[in-house]
């Protein structure tokens, strides 16, 4: 796992980057990168509030579709 914090610094550092950029192309793509970085950061943060279950895993393992 990776830690939500470092992940929002990231996209924070991105989207600073983009501040200063003159092509509009690039900048989108730095504002595009910083919102992954955040939506990663919520992901991760929702992981370690809400871990899997011995059980759930066990039966998403198990179960096979036909």
């Amino acid at each position: 796992m990776i830690d939500p914090k470092t992940l929002l610094e990231r996209a924070a550092q991105l989207a600073d980057q983009a501040k200063g950029e003159e092509d509009a192309g690039i900048r989108e793509r730095l504002l595009r990168m910083a919102e992954h970085y955040r939506d990663l950061a919520a992901h991760e943060a929702w992981a370690r509030e809400n871990p899997p279950s011995v059980g759930a895993l066990t039966g998403a393992l198990g179960s096979r579709a036909h």
